[in-house]
């Protein structure tokens, strides 16, 4: 008679609010919803960076392919180009032009036209541009 006294004890003072088990699980249960948020949070930071670093690459590229098609480099050789091309940028986008490739290589028979390939990290573009 005692236990079912003591039980109905609780079952009135559990109406009143909750119970300490209740509480420690509930927070257990927040904690680790919590963390699983933030675990996917800072996933989702590190994909985003990645993407700004390929969209920055691939737009160093594009831009250097299209200063080619506006300036007509000359055919002779791809170095003096891509000094002239980082010359006339600004120093930003000098620092992180240090590893992008520009070769030309000329077409067979016409001394006007070449293949400009840029390359970097990953991106690579190909036209044929008219040169001096």
């Amino acid at each position: 008679m005692q236990f079912r006294a003591s039980c109905a004890a609780l079952a009135a003072n559990s109406r009143l609010g909750f119970t300490l088990p209740e509480v420690c699980v509930a927070l257990a249960v927040l904690l680790i919803g919590t963390t699983a948020l933030l675990g996917e949070w800072n996933f989702f930071n590190r994909e985003v960076a990645g993407e700004r670093g390929r969209l920055e690459r691939f737009e160093d590229v594009l831009s250097t392919m299209e200063s080619l098609i506006m300036e007509r480099p000359s055919c002779a050789d791809s170095a003096s180009l891509l000094q002239a091309l980082a010359s006339s940028r600004s120093p930003k986008s000098e620092l992180s032009q240090s590893s992008t490739v520009v070769r030309l290589k000329r077409i067979p028979g016409n001394k006007h036209l070449a293949w400009a390939i840029v390359e970097r990290e990953g991106f690579a573009l190909k036209r044929l541009v008219r040169c001096r």
